[in-house]
């Protein structure tokens, strides 16, 4: 996860080329969201890169152990990273290149991002640390939705659709979707594991 999240990140450095109006393999129609409303398309292609290669961090127990002043800073960056990308993202939506369809999804996406990231930070702040890291999951599943774009592009391709702009309506939820599925799975899952090891444990039959 973490490798393809740098790959990802890396790769999306190409867009602070276009402030010298340097467009590496950018696609046209990217390009025009980007010249019609630039702040708001480049506080989220500029930023997001942050918050994608920080995320995998915030979820490794050593570095909570070892290093929790490195934990809170980096954890901090990826809020702020997050939150000002979220925003650029969703004042971009309107003028997605799919259209509405694809508008809408990307605004969705944007506005789960903010507020599962926002109340990650203030359950941490409330040291409601159980909430806090089932927060920060759902705030990364939608962070990767990044990666997970990038990979289902081909995919579209395969399957006939013709330029990003005709696949986005899709990829504008598929991106996204599966992946807060699969970690609300993955937490159900432990909920459950970790109430029947308790339930097992000898303390818990006195």
């Amino acid at each position: 996860m973490a490798v393809l999240a740098t790959v990802v990140a890396v790769h999306a450095l190409r867009y602070y080329a276009t402030l010298d109006n340097v467009w590496f393999g950018i696609d046209q129609d990217i390009k025009a969201v980007i010249l019609h409303v630039p702040l708001q398309a480049l506080m989220h292609m500029l930023i997001a890169p942050a918050a994608l290669m920080l995320g995998p961090f915030q979820f490794y127990p050593q570095l909570r152990a070892r290093h929790p002043t490195l934990h809170r800073w980096s954890g901090r960056v990826y809020v702020l990273a997050c939150v000002i990308s979220g925003a650029g993202a969703l004042a971009t939506s309107p003028f997605a290149s799919g259209g509405w369809v694809a508008g809408l999804g990307f605004g969705i996406l944007a506005v789960l991002w903010i507020s599962t990231t926002v109340a990650a930070w203030i359950s941490a702040v409330w040291a409601a640390f159980e909430w806090h890291r089932l927060l920060m999951r759902f705030s990364y599943a939608l962070t990767f939705a990044a990666v997970v774009l990038r990979l289902q592009i081909p995919i579209g391709y395969a399957l006939g659709y013709s330029s990003y702009s005709s696949m986005s309506p899709v990829l504008a939820f598929t991106s996204w979707i599966p992946n807060i599925l699969i970690v609300a799975l993955y937490s159900a899952l432990e909920s459950r594991r970790r109430l029947r090891l308790f339930n097992e444990a000898p303390e818990a039959k006195t």
